[in-house]
């Protein structure tokens, strides 16, 4: 069956499976026809309140089924939700609900003097209504019976990217684009309604709230609900619901093997037929860890909150990619390798050399949301310049080697981060590292390592001598600090842009 619009997969999974669950959450389940009625009544909650087609409804909250009423209820009658990260800054909510013409603001309870400093002073200022109240007013509603309002190349999903290094960019998604993704990772994963997806990423970023629980429920799988990601907390779920997929990023990943590493003991995880990760770059290392302290295998996969997916595994496939690589390109995603001389000229590189990665597809939408300053610099001539660089293999296989804004450049040569970070992860006294250009007078930029013990007695001179025997010396760095946790910013990433 060919949708137009995110709501109508659903409601064929509740007219299909009406008892079968879509959530479970806090030892409570909500099944398909229930978020489906629930859903029905907010759209009609948010009619009476003056909301309708093309609004954005901004939506401040920790992880919570309701998330997800709001959302079939937002979209049924054609207005656009605005998920906003619940671990934001007064200053930064303030940002989006500016930046997003937001009308309505739907928060948490827990969250009200956050959301008053957010808007005071705001001109115009959306209305605002807690989570608990606009559930209220729901109950007393009747169920929406009017037609599907939006649908196509119709605004759905206004996502705002983490700002790790500028204000946060909004990435605005159509229902076109929601379904062209979600139908491909449904797909290439074998996601069916005999799956249990275990989601502890917020629902708040595009990866939690798209690629874990929307592909979760447009395939009529159960979503296992969690608050928000503990290591030991999610190992012990895996245990106790018996997910059959689980998705996070590297870090996630690196904390519960770091939990059964110090615990020696190896938790249950055998009811996984899938553990992907994204977000960031999964290394060897990371890899190794899980299958020796977890029994897992981490499958990476490669994803943008403006296009997604790129590259991943095809479980539909027999042969999957190598280690160290991110897979192969999905269609319909199309995609370009260059090399731009920085002087107007960009060239196709050859396979097997590193250029950047340029994208275009059915699930972006061509522009970030009234920002037009920074789409004409993302955008050349319709494809979209991830700044990521990446290379490829005979056999179509991807490998990402670094960032454009992240390669370091000393003396002229140009260095990966990825290439020495892989390095010193090997090192079994180092749990975490991170590495970036620091300013150089003479050469430009130095290698920086910033590095987390595992083992105290750690020397700089043991980090320096370990990486000369596995890198070329002038990707040894020339300056290492300790530090006893690195920055991550809500979404996984390292924050490199504070440890230069």
């Amino acid at each position: 069956m060919n949708f137009t619009d995110i709501v109508s997969p659903l409601l064929r999974h509740a007219a299909a499976q009406p008892d079968h669950p879509a959530f479970v959450f806090n030892g409570g389940i909500t099944t398909y026809a229930a978020l489906v009625d629930e859903g029905r009544r907010i759209a009609t909650a948010l009619g009476e309140a003056g909301i309708g087609k093309g609004d954005r409804v901004a939506m401040l909250s920790a992880n919570r089924p309701e998330i997800f009423s709001l959302y079939l209820g937002i979209a049924m009658i054609g207005a656009v939700i605005v998920p906003v990260n619940a671990d934001f800054a007064p200053h930064e909510i303030r940002y989006v609900l500016e930046h997003s013409e937001a009308k309505l603001l739907v928060s948490a309870g827990e969250l009200a003097a956050t959301v008053d400093l957010a808007i005071e002073g705001l001109d115009p200022a959306p209305a605002c209504e807690t989570f608990d109240a606009l559930l209220d007013r729901a109950k007393g509603a009747l169920p929406y019976t009017g037609p599907q309002a939006a649908a196509g190349d119709d605004l759905v999903l206004l996502c705002y990217t983490s700002g790790t290094t500028s204000t946060p960019k909004g990435v605005a998604a159509t229902h076109a684009n929601e379904l062209a993704s979600g139908l491909a990772y449904s797909g290439m994963w074998g996601m069916g309604p005999q799956d249990r997806v275990l989601v502890t990423l917020p629902l708040t970023f595009s990866y939690g709230f798209h690629a874990a629980t929307y592909v979760a429920l447009l395939s009529g799988a159960t979503v296992q609900l969690a608050p928000k990601f503990h290591p030991r907390l999610a190992l012990e779920a895996i245990e106790s619901l018996r997910p059959t997929v689980f998705l996070g990023v590297p870090t996630m990943y690196t904390m519960m093997a770091d939990v059964a590493r110090k615990d020696g003991r190896r938790f249950d995880l055998s009811s996984l037929r899938l553990a992907a990760a994204s977000g960031a770059a999964l290394n060897e290392q990371i890899e190794a860890d899980c299958r020796r302290y977890l029994g897992i295998t981490v499958r990476p996969y490669y994803a943008m909150t403006e296009v997604r997916p790129i590259f991943s595994f095809d479980l539909r496939q027999e042969s999957q990619p190598p280690a160290g690589s991110v897979g192969r390109l999905i269609a319909p995603t199309e995609i370009r390798v260059v090399d731009d001389d920085g002087a107007g000229t960009v060239r196709d590189v050859a396979r097997g050399e590193v250029g950047e990665l340029w994208v275009r597809g059915p699930s972006f939408s061509g522009a970030y949301y009234r920002d037009p300053v920074r789409t004409a610099s993302a955008m050349t001539d319709g494809w979209f310049r991830t700044g990521d660089l990446v290379a490829s293999d005979e056999e179509g296989n991807f490998f990402i080697v670094g960032r454009n804004r992240d390669q370091i450049i000393s003396g002229g040569a140009k260095i990966a981060p990825i290439e020495v970070e892989d390095a010193l992860l090997v090192h079994p006294g180092i749990a975490a590292a991170a590495v970036v250009g620091s300013p150089d007078p003479i050469f430009g930029q130095v290698v920086k390592a910033v590095v987390v013990k595992a083992d105290p007695e750690l020397s700089e001179e043991d980090v320096v001598a370990h990486c000369r025997s596995r890198v070329a010396d002038y990707k040894v760095p020339r300056i290492v600090v300790f530090i006893d946790e690195l920055p991550v910013a809500p979404s996984g990433k390292v924050q490199k842009s504070l440890l230069v």
